[in-house]
């Protein structure tokens, strides 16, 4: 099996940095993309240790998410990073070609409102058991059971929280009934 990151070659030839990637994802992606074009590169990627890999970047250390790759094989990759960058950040490509395929008739989009109806239905029931679950440790809060087997605490510390979780319950609920019209 192949590491994604492989170490640094260690043959004569220099390591050249082709692109400084914005954080680890970008990098991570775009290392498969030259792996997949028999590129061989490799990420430098940050400090593992927490302290010391947001130092690192804050120093601006230039070698930190910086893609290597061999001198003779820079040209190439360089250009398959920018072809790849341009694409992807090149939306409205993207958003044409999406149409283009879907082909939207009536019956498709009679099918996505009734999805939207159904999510919006999901939602509903969702925001509506916050509810519930909010007024119900309201009331647990105001009454303290005595099956919960533990002292009720002082008097206003119980009241505040029935006032937060009260007050809650009406927030959501009315976030709820305005996200439904």
């Amino acid at each position: 099996m192949t590491s994604l990151n492989p170490s640094p070659p260690t043959n004569l030839e220099n390591l050249v940095e082709i692109h400084r990637a914005r954080d680890e994802w970008e990098g991570t992606l775009l290392l498969g993309l030259l792996q997949d074009h028999n590129i061989n590169a490799y990420l430098r990627r940050p400090t593992p240790l927490p302290p010391l890999d947001a130092a690192d970047q804050l120093t601006g250390n230039p070698r930190v998410g910086g893609l290597f790759v061999l001198e003779h094989d820079a040209e190439r990759a360089r250009q398959l990073v920018r072809e790849f960058l341009d694409t992807a950040a090149d939306e409205s490509l993207l958003v044409e070609e999406a149409a283009r395929r879907l082909r939207v008739d009536k019956d498709t989009i009679h099918r996505l409102r009734g999805e939207l109806r159904e999510e919006k239905r999901t939602f509903e029931f969702l925001g509506w058991v916050v509810v519930v679950f909010l007024a119900s440790a309201a009331l647990l809060w105001a009454i303290w059971p005595a099956w919960l087997k533990s002292a009720p605490p002082t008097a206003p510390v119980r009241w505040v929280m029935v006032v937060v979780l009260a007050l809650c319950a009406v927030f959501v609920g009315n976030w709820t009934a305005r996200k439904i019209r």
